[in-house]
């Protein structure tokens, strides 16, 4: 802790929900200079309640209200050292030009987005800044009332050739935050992908991950998308990598495993505690629209590109856009979503 103290480092997230407020929010904990920036229904979460953190492990944190500095105003950016950019992938382009606009030249910008895309659009945008670009691998859910849960395991991977994020690097850590660092994380961005084929099933579901998973016919349809995204990233030479403990070319065979192996399996691979929800589930309960396109519309796109079919994430990008932005999930059953997904590809 002392060593990010020394460093005084000013962090700034902008777009902070559930992902943005907890990282700020564990970063804050230590004692580092953090600005949350993002919408009113979050602020006056935080402004009423404070902000408690949990996870799966254990960590039972609480920040008072008036420890946290919440703004609607990008104008917040100003005296930022690191700005962590958290905000949905169809709005990375307008954050750009905004971060353009307030923050100092000197300001290193990092991507904690989903997808593989944003890094590049911030970058085409933000000629003049340093980007780097990240992935966050664990699941982040919001109970209200200030209350976020982490209930997946894993590191933040940090893409930093040039040894510009030390600072941060050191404070994450000291937040009990582990980074992992890489010279090229585009590899990195495409297993998340893999893993986050599953967002939208568990949004279309409406139940937790760890019960969604212990249905054989629900990992029998994600087994069936990350199998697709396999034979297109072959095609793409895209060569997924080793995340954590799962190696992602045997994900579709622990995925067709009968319910006690997969159990015995899956357990020893990522935990995963039973109150852990997807993003795009919460998406639908506030009636947001999904980042589906930068996830399995996003293989859809690679396989058109590449002259192949990617006909079961078409499916399931289709049943999320005709669901999004109706305030809840329409909770298909497994046989249901199965049912679905086969009349879209016929």
């Amino acid at each position: 802790m002392d060593s990010v103290l020394e460093t005084q480092c000013k962090i700034a997230i902008v777009g902070a929900g559930s992902i943005g407020c907890y990282i700020g929010g564990c970063l804050t904990s230590t004692k580092v200079d953090v600005t949350f920036i993002g919408r009113q229904r979050m602020q006056q979460q935080l402004q009423s309640h404070g902000l408690m953190l949990t996870d799966w492990r254990g960590r039972q944190e609480y920040l008072a209200p008036e420890r946290l500095n919440y703004s609607l105003e990008l104008s917040a950016l100003a005296n930022a050292d690191f700005i962590l950019v958290t905000v949905k992938s169809g709005d990375t382009e307008a954050i750009a030009q905004d971060i353009a606009q307030h923050a100092k030249s000197s300001a290193v910008i990092v991507s904690l987005q989903n997808g593989v895309t944003n890094g590049d659009v911030l970058r085409q945008h933000l000629p003049m800044f340093t980007v780097l670009s990240g992935m966050v691998p664990f699941n982040v859910l919001t109970k209200g009332d200030g209350k976020l849960h982490c209930g997946t395991e894993g590191n933040i991977a940090l893409e930093d050739p040039n040894n510009s994020a030390s600072e941060l690097i050191a404070a994450l850590d000291s937040a009990r935050l582990s980074v992992d660092i890489y010279n090229d994380i585009r590899n990195i961005q495409w297993t998340k992908l893999l893993l986050n084929l599953n967002n939208a099933i568990n949004a279309l579901s409406g139940i937790p991950l760890l019960e969604e998973l212990s249905d054989r016919a629900y990992r029998r349809i994600l087994a069936q998308a990350i199998s697709e995204a396999l034979i297109v990233f072959k095609g793409a030479g895209i060569e997924p990598v080793k995340s954590g403990k799962v190696r992602p070319k045997i994900i579709p065979l622990v995925l067709s495993l009968p319910a006690w192996l997969y159990k015995i399996v899956a357990s020893s691979m990522l935990k995963i505690d039973p109150t852990a929800r997807s993003s795009m589930y919460e998406d639908f309960i506030l009636g947001r629209q999904t980042e589906i396109d930068y996830l399995n519309g996003a293989i859809v796109d690679l396989a058109k590109v590449h002259h192949q079919a990617s006909l079961v994430n078409a499916a399931i990008t289709q049943l999320v856009k005709k669901n999004a932005g109706k305030t809840g999930s329409p909770c298909l059953s497994s046989l249901a979503l199965e049912k679905e997904i086969k009349k879209l590809t016929r």
